[in-house]
C-alpha cells in the first residue's frame, strides 16, 4: 500500500506496510516515507507518534519476523472489527485496544502487553526537543508543565504520586492511574547553569547537572526500572534485588542493581562516560558489554563505537554534585567546556597554547564563575577578559 495524503493517526496504525516499515525497516521502505515525510511535512507529528505506538509493542528493540508483524496487524484488525469498547474492559489487552486507550489519554503513556515483563521504550521519539530555556522544567505525563527559577531545586516523590520541592512545599499531585498496563512518565530538564536532584518513587536518588534532561516513570512497576538521561546524572540506586536498574542514553545502556555511579552523555561530547563508585554494573553498547568494578572508568566512543575500561580516581568526575570541581592534569580546555555548562557561559580563546596546559588542584563551584577563573588564572599561565557577555582566555607570554 502506497502512503497516501489524507491519512490521519488511526490510519497510520492501521496500514500493514507502514507496520512493516516500522518493524522491519529496509532501504526501499525507508526511501518511500522519507519521501512521503518530505511531501507531506504536516503529518511528521501524526506519523512519528505512530511509531512511537506501534513500537511501543515491540517485543525487543530488534526487527519482527514477518509472522509476528501478520500477528500484530490481526491483533489490530480484530479489535476494529469486534469494537475497541469490549477490549478496553480486557485485562490483557489487545494492540488496538491499547493505542486507543493512549490516544484517549494523550500523554506520555507507555502501555505493555505483559505488565510483568520489562519494558522498551523509545525515549526518543517521546523526548522534548525545545529550549528549556533558563528555567528547571518538570512536564507531566497529562502535559502540564511546572517551572523553578531557582538554580537548584530539590524535589521528592513519594508512592502516592505525590511531588514535594525541597521546602517541603506540595508541587502538585499526580494521581497514579492503578492500572498495572500504564506507565506514566515525567519529564525533567535542567537548562544550563542550573541543577536539580530528584528522589524516585523507588527511593532511588538522581542528581542532575547543568543542561540534562530525564525521562523517567512516576512509579516503577514490573520486574524492572528504568530512566533515560541526556546530558550528566549522578545516581543512588536503591537496591532491589528482583527488580533491576537501568539507566538508558543515546548510545549505552547501563544495568545496575543497587549502586552509586556517575553517568554523562552529552549530545555535543564525542564520547559517553560511567564512573563507579560502588557495587557493580553492566554496561552495553551497540557491539560490547562491560562489567564495570568500583573505581573505574568506562569511555565509549561515539565515532567508533568501542568502549575501554581503566581505574581512576573517580571522585573526581563526581564532585560536582556537591559545587566542587576536582582537576588532576586535566586540560584546560576540558575545564573550559564543564564551566561553561556548568555557570552558562560562554567562554572561548584563540591561543593554541592553552590546549597543551593542564591544571591540578580543587575548585570551588560555590562561587561565580569570575572568581573561579582567578583561582584559575592565579594557578595557571592565563588571564582572561569580560566582553560582551563572552569571557576569553589569554595566555601570558
Amino acid at each position: 500500500m502506497k502512503p497516501s495524503i489524507e491519512r490521519n493517526l488511526f490510519e497510520f496504525i492501521h496500514d500493514p506496510s507502514f507496520i512493516d516499515w516500522v518493524l522491519n525497516p529496509t532501504a526501499i521502505s525507508d526511501q518511500v516515507w522519507e519521501k512521503y515525510l518530505r511531501e507531506n511535512p504536516t503529518r511528521k507529528k501524526e506519523l512519528e507518534r505512530a511509531r512511537f505506538l506501534i513500537k511501543g509493542f515491540a517485543r525487543n528493540e530488534k526487527s519482527l519476523s514477518d509472522k509476528e508483524v501478520s500477528e500484530i496487524w490481526d491483533k489490530i484488525e480484530h479489535s476494529k472489527n469486534s469494537g475497541s469498547a469490549r477490549f478496553l474492559k480486557l485485562r490483557k489487552w489487545s494492540v488496538a485496544a491499547g493505542i486507543l486507550l493512549i490516544i484517549g489519554l494523550s500523554g506520555w503513556f507507555i502501555t505493555r502487553t505483559n505488565p510483568k515483563d520489562s519494558i522498551s521504550i523509545d525515549y526518543q521519539s517521546i523526548a522534548i526537543t525545545s529550549d528549556p530555556g533558563t528555567d528547571i522544567k518538570l512536564v507531566f505525563a497529562n502535559h502540564t508543565q511546572q517551572t523553578f527559577t531557582s538554580k537548584e531545586v530539590n524535589l521528592k516523590y513519594n508512592q502516592d504520586g505525590k511531588l514535594e520541592a525541597k521546602t517541603g512545599k506540595q508541587v502538585q499531585t499526580e494521581e497514579l492511574n492503578k492500572s498495572t498496563e500504564i506507565i506514566q512518565m515525567n519529564q525533567l530538564m535542567v537548562p544550563r547553569g542550573k541543577r536539580s536532584s530528584i528522589e524516585l518513587a523507588d527511593g532511588t536518588k538522581l542528581w542532575l547537572n547543568s543542561g540534562s534532561h530525564a525521562i523517567y516513570p512516576v512509579a516503577f512497576t514490573g520486574k524492572s526500572r528504568e530512566i533515560y538521561i541526556e546530558g550528566e546524572g549522578y545516581l543512588e540506586v536503591a537496591h532491589d534485588a528482583l527488580k533491576p536498574f537501568f539507566v538508558v542514553t543515546d548510545h549505552i545502556k547501563v544495568k545496575v542493581l543497587g549502586t552509586k555511579f556517575d553517568i554523562s552523555a552529552y549530545k555535543d561530547d564525542d564520547h559517553v562516560s560511567v564512573v563507579l563508585l560502588e557495587g557493580s554494573v553492566q554496561a552495553s553498547s551497540p557491539i560490547e558489554v562491560q562489567v564495570m568494578k568500583p573505581n573505574q572508568i568506562l569511555n565509549y566512543q561515539k565515532l567508533t563505537k568501542k568502549s575501554t575500561l581503566e581505574n581512576t580516581n573517580v571522585f573526581e568526575y563526581v564532585a560536582w554534585k556537591d559545587g566542587w570541581m576536582l582537576c588532576n592534569k586535566e586540560q584546560i580546555q576540558s575545564i573550559i567546556r564543564k564551566l561553561s555548562r556548568y555557570y552558562d557561559v560562554k567562554i572561548n580563546y584563540t591561543d593554541l597554547r592553552i590546549n597543551s596546559m593542564t591544571l591540578t588542584g580543587k575548585l570551588d563551584l560555590k562561587n561565580n564563575c569570575e572568581d573561579v577563573l582567578k583561582v584559575i588564572c592565579a594557578t595557571a599561565p592565563l588571564k582572561f577578559t569580560i566582553l560582551n557577555n563572552t569571557i576569553s582566555l589569554i595566555a601570558k607570554d
